[in-house]
C-alpha cells in the first residue's frame, strides 16, 4: 500500500525535517503551546517533542501519536492523517527515501490520444494544469504515471508526487499537501509557514524558478485542490480525480472511458502472453465486453487467469456470465471492481444513492429526467441536478445532451444495492409503477399519429409524458423505445393485459414509420398474448396480424411471418372478422414472395384483394395489389405486373400522414423493376431515377437500396458500366447493413462485373 506523503522522484527529503515534523510543529503552533506545555498535557518529553519536529525520530509509535493528538485537541480526521505521516516515517526506516512515487505498470497499453494531449498540454506554454477524470477503475493513476515516465526529459527539476486521498473518509486538506509538497521540494522544513495562506505563497515562490511536474493524485474536490495549483509557467500540475473538478480555473479536462475493444484485447493479451491466448480469441473478446471494458476488471480478469494455468479464458468467461455472480468474480486479491465502485457509492447522500440504486430498474441502456424522476417521486428538475452530480462523481455516463446511462458494472453493483437496502415489496412497487408511466407516456404519443378521436391513455400517476406536437411525440418514442418495450414484462407479469392492448393500438400507426425497430416484436407479441389471457380472438387476431408484419418487413423473417399470419386468418375467420382476414392473406402474400414462392404469393394477394374491396379499405387494398403486381412479374407475367403496378400510381392509398407518398415510392420501383424484367434497360433506368426520397419512413433506406441495384442492373445493361459500379456497390452496403445476404451477393456479383471498365 502506497504512503500518503509526498516526494521528489530526483531527490530525497531534505535533512532538517521530515512532514510528520513540520506538521507536529504548525499544529502545535496553531494551538499556541510551547514544547514544555505539549510535554506536560501529552506525557512526552520535551527532548523527544524536539527529535521528532527536527526529523531526528521519523516515526513516533501509534501510542505516542495518539497521546499528542489529545494533546492538541484534534479532530478525528486531524488525528488520522497525523497517524498516516507517522507510519509513513515508520515504514520508511533506514536513509530518507522517496515515500510515495508513481508506480508504472511494464505492460501498459492503449490511451495514445489521452498521452499525446497531455504531452502537448505540459509541453505548451498556456496551460498549468491538467484534471484527468473518469469513474474507479479506468486507470487514471496508471496513465499519469504513464505521463511522468513519458515526460520526464521535459522537466528537469523533477517531478513531485502527493496523494491526496480524495476518495478516503478524510481527504487530506490543502494546508496538509502543502506542507507535503513543500518538504518534497526541499523547503527547509523549520521554514515552512504555519500560516495556510503564508505556506501557499512560499510553494507558488518554490515553483516559480523551476520546470517541475506535479501530479496530484486522487484528488476530492475543488477546495482542497485549488492552492496546490501554480502560478507562473514552467511548472505543469496533473490532477487526477474521479470528479471533472468543474470549479477549477484555467485547466483542461481530459475524461478517461473505457478502453476500445482492440486496446481492451491488447492489454488481457499482453498480461498472459501469447501461449495462453493463442485460438482463444473469441473467448478473450468476450471477457473484454463482460468486463465492460474497464482497465481494472480486464486486470483482475487477467491477474486471475495468470494465478490459475490451467483455467482457459473460456472457463472465465463460463464464470463471468451469471450477471448475479459477474461482481464477485471480479476479485483479485486485494482488487475488486466492487470495492472501487464501494468508495464512489459511499460518499453520496442518501437521495442520490437512492437514485443510483433504482436507476438499475430501468430496462433500457440509458433514461431521462422524466423516467429518472418516476423512480424517485421527486421533480425532473430536482433528478437532472442529482443525475449530473452522479456524472461529476463518475457514476453515471451522460451518452447525449440529456440522455445518462449507467456502465454495466455499476448497474450490477446498483443493483446490488438495490437488493440489500430496499425491501422487494418497495422495488416491485417502483418497477411497476414505472412500467405503467412508460406505458402511458408511451400511448399518449402513439395519439399522434392515428386519427382524431383516439381514446386517451388510461388514469394513473404520475402524470404521463404528454407531446406537444408529432415530432415531440415520435423524439419521446425513438429515445425511450427500448425502455417502453422493456416495461412490457412487467406489465404482462401484473397482468395489466387491458393497457398492454391499449398501448399496442395505439402505436399500431405509427410502426409503420419506423418499421425495422425490433421493439415491435416485442410489442405486438405481448399484445397477441394479453388478447389471448382476455379471451379476446379479434384482438389476438389483430395482434397476430401486427406481430406477422413486424417479423416479415421487419426483420426478413418470412417462415415466422407466415405462421402468425395464418394463425390469425384462422382465428379471424372464426370470428368472421373480414377486415383481419384480408390482413392476414396479405401477409401471407408478402411472406411467400420472400419464400420464393410467387405463385402462392399470387393467390394470397388476390384473395386479399378481394377482401379489402368487400370491406372498403383502399389502403388495404393498394397494398395486397401491389404485392400481386410483384408476384406476378417473379411468376414470368411481367406485362401484367406493369399495368397493374402503374394503374396503381393513380390510385390513393389512404390518408395515413407519410403513407401516400412513400406507398408511392414503393409503386414507381415496383414499375421499374417490372420493366428490368421485360429488358426496357433505358425506361427501367428513367424510372428508376424518378423514384426520389420520401422522408419519415423507416423502410426509405430499403427503398433506396433496391433502387440502386435495379438501377445499377438497367445501366449494366445499356453499358454505363462506370455509373452502374457505383450503385452497386451502394447497395451492396445498404443490404450488407440490412441482413439481405441473397440481395447483397447479387450486388456483390454486379460490383465484380462492372469494375474496372476501362479494362474491358
Amino acid at each position: 500500500m502506497t504512503s500518503p506523503v509526498s516526494a521528489v522522484q530526483q531527490s530525497d527529503v531534505p535533512p532538517g525535517g521530515t512532514a510528520f515534523g513540520v506538521m507536529l510543529r504548525s499544529l502545535r503552533r496553531a494551538a499556541r503551546l510551547t514544547l514544555e506545555e505539549l510535554s506536560e498535557a501529552s506525557g512526552v518529553s520535551v527532548r523527544a517533542l524536539g527529535d521528532l519536529e527536527r526529523g531526528r525520530s521519523r516515526g513516533p509509535q501509534r501510542r505516542t501519536v495518539d497521546a499528542l493528538a489529545a494533546a492538541l485537541r484534534l479532530d478525528a480526521e486531524q488525528a488520522e492523517r497525523l497517524r498516516r505521516l507517522a507510519e509513513a516515517g515508520r515504514d520508511r526506516g533506514g536513509p530518507p527515501a522517496a515515500p510515495y512515487l508513481l508506480r508504472t505498470v511494464p505492460d501498459f497499453t492503449g490511451r495514445g490520444q489521452e498521452l499525446a494531449d497531455l504531452e502537448a498540454l505540459a509541453t505548451g506554454t498556456r496551460t498549468r494544469a491538467a484534471v484527468l477524470f473518469g469513474p474507479g477503475g479506468q486507470g487514471k493513476t496508471t496513465l499519469a504515471a504513464e505521463a511522468v515516465r513519458r515526460l520526464a526529459g521535459a522537466f528537469p527539476d523533477g517531478s513531485v508526487c502527493v496523494q491526496l486521498h480524495g476518495m478516503s473518509d478524510s481527504p487530506l486538506s490543502a494546508s496538509e499537501a502543502l506542507v507535503l509538497l513543500l518538504t518534497a521540494l526541499g523547503h527547509p522544513a523549520d521554514r515552512i509557514p504555519v500560516d495556510p495562506v503564508a505556506r501557499e505563497a512560499v510553494y507558488r515562490a518554490a515553483l516559480a524558478g523551476r520546470r517541475t511536474l506535479v501530479v496530484l493524485d486522487d484528488a476530492a474536490d475543488e477546495v482542497r485542490t485549488r492552492p496546490l495549483l501554480p502560478d507562473a509557467e514552467g511548472s505543469f500540475v496533473l490532477i487526477t480525480s474521479r470528479r471533472p473538478l468543474a470549479g477549477l480555473e484555467g485547466v483542461r479536462r481530459i475524461r478517461l472511458g473505457g478502453l476500445s475493444g482492440g486496446e481492451s484485447t491488447r492489454l488481457l493479451e499482453r498480461i498472459l502472453g501469447a501461449s495462453r491466448t493463442e485460438g482463444q480469441s473469441e473467448a478473450v473478446t468476450r471477457l473484454t465486453e463482460l468486463c465492460g471494458h474497464l482497465p481494472l476488471a480486464l486486470r483482475i480478469v487477467g491477474n486471475r487467469l495468470s494465478s490459475r494455468p490451467s483455467w482457459t479464458p473460456a472457463h472465465l468467461v463460463g464464470q463471468l456470465a451469471d450477471e448475479g455472480r459477474r461482481l464477485n468474480g471480479l476479485v483479485a486479491g486485494d482488487l475488486a471492481v466492487r470495492s472501487a465502485l464501494a468508495l464512489s457509492y459511499g460518499q453520496l447522500t442518501p437521495p442520490h444513492r437512492l437514485l443510483l440504486r433504482r436507476l438499475s430498474l430501468v430496462p433500457g441502456h440509458d433514461t431521462g429526467p422524466e423516467l429518472a424522476a418516476v423512480l424517485t417521486g421527486e421533480d425532473p428538475l430536482t433528478i437532472a441536478g442529482s443525475l449530473d452530480l452522479l456524472v461529476d462523481r463518475g457514476l453515471l455516463e451522460e451518452t447525449a445532451p440529456g440522455r445518462y446511462a449507467l456502465h454495466d458494472l455499476v448497474r450490477l453493483f446498483a443493483r446490488e444495492q438495490l437488493g440489500a437496502e430496499e425491501p422487494e415489496s418497495v422495488t416491485g412497487a417502483v418497477r411497476l409503477r414505472m412500467a405503467d408511466w412508460l406505458l402511458r407516456s408511451a400511448s399518449a404519443a402513439g395519439r399522434r399519429f392515428e386519427a382524431p378521436g383516439a381514446p386517451e391513455p388510461w388514469a394513473g400517476e404520475p402524470v404521463p409524458f404528454t407531446p406537444g406536437s408529432a415530432e415531440e411525440a415520435e423524439e419521446w418514442l425513438t429515445a425511450e423505445r427500448s425502455n417502453w418495450a422493456g416495461a412490457l414484462p412487467s406489465m404482462f407479469a401484473a397482468d395489466r393485459h387491458q393497457e398492454i392492448l391499449h398501448a399496442s393500438r395505439t402505436l399500431y400507426w405509427f410502426s409503420d414509420r419506423w418499421c425495422l425497430w425490433p421493439e415491435w416484436r416485442t410489442l405486438f407479441s405481448h399484445g397477441a398474448r394479453s388478447a389471448a389471457a382476455l379471451g379476446d380472438r379479434a384482438a389476438e387476431a389483430h395482434q397476430l396480424n401486427c406481430l406477422a408484419w413486424a417479423h416479415s418487413v421487419g426483420a426478413c423473417r418470412y417462415e415466422e411471418a407466415e405462421q402468425l399470419a395464418r394463425q390469425a386468418l384462422e382465428l379471424a375467420s372464426e370470428t368472421g372478422d373480414l377486415d383481419q382476414q384480408a390482413w392476414a392473406w396479405s401477409y401471407i402474400s408478402g411472406a411467400c414472395m420472400g419464400l420464393g414462392r410467387p405463385a402462392e404469393a399470387a393467390q394470397a394477394a388476390a384473395r386479399a384483394t378481394q377482401l379489402f374491396d368487400t370491406t372498403g379499405d383502399s389502403t388495404g387494398k393498394a397494398v395486397s395489389q401491389r404485392v400481386l403486381g410483384t408476384a406476378l412479374r417473379e411468376s414470368g407475367r411481367g406485362e401484367e405486373a406493369l399495368a397493374l403496378h402503374r394503374a396503381l400510381l393513380g390510385t390513393r392509398t389512404g390518408d395515413v400522414p407519410g403513407l401516400n407518398e412513400f406507398a408511392a415510392a414503393l409503386l414507381r420501383c415496383e414499375t421499374a423493376r417490372d420493366l428490368l424484367a421485360l429488358e426496357r434497360w433505358s425506361e427501367a433506368a428513367e424510372v428508376f431515377r424518378s423514384v426520389g426520397t420520401p422522408l419519415d419512413h423507416a423502410g426509405v433506406d430499403r427503398l433506396h437500396a433496391h433502387t440502386s441495384l435495379g438501377l445499377a442492373t438497367a445501366l449494366e445493361h445499356r453499358g454505363d458500366l462506370t455509373e452502374a459500379h457505383e450503385h452497386y456497390t451502394r447497395a451492396r452496403a445498404l443490404f450488407t447493413q440490412f441482413g439481405d445476404t441473397a440481395s447483397a451477393t447479387e450486388a456483390t456479383a454486379g460490383v465484380e462485373r462492372t469494375r474496372n471498365p476501362s479494362q474491358r
